[in-house]
């Protein structure tokens, strides 16, 4: 009985087997399918968050200009770093967030020299020596600048649609921008440019494991002491800052280094660093609205036309894959 009966057990034992195996692999093809679902369709919920930082983001030329009549470019990229890195630190540890592991760090330092150290100087810097208009010409092309980037960073693919969108939202905006102007780029710009690229693209990277708000958060506070004893060193000598000055300074610190990458990390993360970035040409013109309306600066008729055309582009890059 015991011989009859253990072929019999060994026969089932092995259909067991064989079923939890094709279940097992059926269950890993319906997450390959629905992951490459979630890559190839348009996010609409990144895409909201990264329209939401881009509105963010729009208010950093004017509050720079406003920033730097009571403070240095190396004193607001400390300040910046630095107010952002506090309230990281508190919301870190207010929430016990993981540790970051050992090769997101060193995305979160690389990304770092960018986002926390070459664009905020940069900026400051170039907004001391040129005009709005030839940071728009120098920005117009970070969103393409961005987006290839992400093909190395991140191996992102993208198709011929994508593409031809891309371009031609870079040269519509870099048409408005340098129409009837000779534009000599300081090397400044130039900083800028490649500061913010390489930020977004690594960081946009680092928060598809990590997350949006750690990615920005746990950068800050890598680059804490770093900032403090920037501001230290520029507090000894004193700043001639003003209630305007200060304002804006804690706008840029809270809001466009930290909040606002909240969202811009989050998007990329959900909806693809190709895609999000390529939302931010239409941020000059909010740049443009925003200095009207807090600069005295006016608007002109003839510019939504190239926000529509441009709006068009973004459309193209965000519903191609």
């Amino acid at each position: 009985m015991d011989l009859l009966t253990r072929p019999q057990l060994s026969t089932a034992s092995s259909s067991r087997e064989r079923a939890l195996t094709q279940t097992h692999a059926g269950a890993i093809k319906s997450n390959l399918q629905d992951s490459a679902m979630t890559i190839d369709a348009p996010n609409y919920k990144g895409i909201a968050k990264g329209l939401a930082a881009v509105v963010l983001f729009s208010l950093t030329v004017p509050m720079t200009k406003i920033a730097l009549t009571g403070f240095s470019p190396e004193a607001i990229a400390a300040v910046r770093v630095l107010l952002a890195g506090v309230f990281s630190l508190f919301l870190i540890g207010k929430l016990s967030s993981r540790v970051p592991t050992l090769k997101e760090t060193g995305g979160l330092l690389v990304a770092g020299l960018g986002i926390c150290v070459g664009f905020p100087y940069g900026i400051s810097l170039a907004l001391q020596q040129t005009s709005a208009v030839e940071m728009g010409v120098a920005l117009s092309a970070l969103p393409l600048l961005t987006a290839i980037l992400a093909i190395f960073v991140s191996k992102e693919r993208h198709n011929i649609g994508f593409w031809i969108s891309a371009f031609a939202g870079f040269a519509l905006l870099s048409h408005y921008f340098s129409n009837g102007l000779s534009v000599d780029l300081p090397a400044s710009l130039l900083l800028t440019l490649a500061s913010a690229s390489f930020g977004y693209a690594i960081g946009g990277h680092v928060a598809k494991t990590l997350g949006g708000w750690q990615t920005i958060c746990w950068m800050m506070i890598l680059y804490l002491p770093v900032s403090g004893l920037i501001f230290g060193y520029y507090a000894m000598e004193g700043f001639s800052w003003n209630l305007e000055a200060g304002l804006a300074l804690i706008y840029l610190a809270l809001i466009s280094q930290w909040l606002g990458f909240h969202f811009w990390y989050d998007g990329m993360a959900q909806a693809g660093i190709g895609r999000i970035s390529q939302l931010q040409l239409l941020q000059p013109f909010l740049t443009l609205v925003f200095a009207a309306l807090l600069l005295g600066e006016t608007l002109e008729f003839s510019q939504l036309g190239y926000v529509l055309l441009i709006a068009a582009a973004v459309f193209g890059a965000l519903k191609f894959r």
